[in-house]
């Protein structure tokens, strides 16, 4: 068995990519050179509303673990939302293949609205939670699902969301996911060429129904997505290397 190319490594709260050996940029990292002021204005809310609902907590600490605190309230919502998105997924996946599953009442909809959703599409998910990565441009990442689609005949890239809306930047994470070069479908020791896709989707799940979005990933999104990981590399290496120098003064300069 070939060793593989791409590693994932989980460590904390996160989790982080090689290929070769070398440290690989996550796609969503990339993504973070790209200004997103809608995102700003939702930290400011979350962390305010934090603040508002653990006042009576948040009160006797000292100073220091009130801002830890308050720091880490955006960053346990986003963690909150990707397990909430990763169960419904996979108990709506059991439900539609009539597994017995206890579904928890706060799941209930979205579960069942999933479920329907697989059999309305006749949807078989290939792979799910699959990394991937281009070797030629170095990053990589998770992708949420591969499925082919019975109702249409496709073989597809298909991302799970289960927030309020979906944005735009998703057509450049997909874009990243579907030009990649290498996956593993099922675990490292599966890692092989990933072949051509379809089409791309979002799967978007309400409470009580699912999306299902056409979303244009073609070469000029991965041409954007590229554009923004040269930006963050850029972002990278003038934190190392900036390009500003130290003061000069026109005495260094004196005949």
């Amino acid at each position: 068995m070939t060793k593989p190319r791409l590693a994932r490594r989980n460590h904390g709260k996160g989790h982080s990519y090689r290929i070769d050996g070398e440290k690989a940029v996550g796609v969503t990292t990339a993504l973070n050179a790209i200004s997103k002021p809608a995102l700003v204005d939702w930290a400011a809310r979350v962390t305010a509303e934090y603040a508002v609902d653990n006042w009576d907590e948040l009160h006797p600490l000292p100073v220091a673990q009130r801002l830890t605190k308050l720091k880490d309230a955006r960053w346990n919502t986003v963690k909150e939302a990707a397990v909430r998105g990763t169960r419904i997924h996979d108990l709506g996946e059991k439900v539609s293949h009539g597994v017995e599953v206890e579904v928890p009442d706060e799941l209930r909809g979205p579960v069942e609205a999933y479920a329907r959703f697989l059999d309305e599409w006749q949807i078989e998910m290939v792979a799910t939670e699959t990394p991937v990565c281009n070797t030629q441009y170095k990053y990589a990442g998770t992708a949420d699902g591969w499925a082919h689609i019975g109702r249409t005949g496709q073989d597809v890239l298909m991302d799970i969301k289960t927030g309020k809306g979906v944005y735009s930047e998703a057509a450049l994470q997909l874009a990243a996911y579907r030009y990649a070069d290498l996956w593993q479908p099922d675990g490292p020791d599966s890692e092989t060429e990933r072949g051509p896709v379809e089409a791309v989707y979002v799967a978007h799940i309400l409470p009580d129904t699912v999306r299902l979005l056409p979303v244009v990933a073609g070469p000029d999104e991965w041409r954007t997505f590229l554009y923004a990981l040269a930006l963050h590399r850029h972002q990278e290496l003038t934190k190392e290397d900036p390009l500003i120098g130290e003061a000069v003064f026109p005495e260094a300069f004196a005949s």
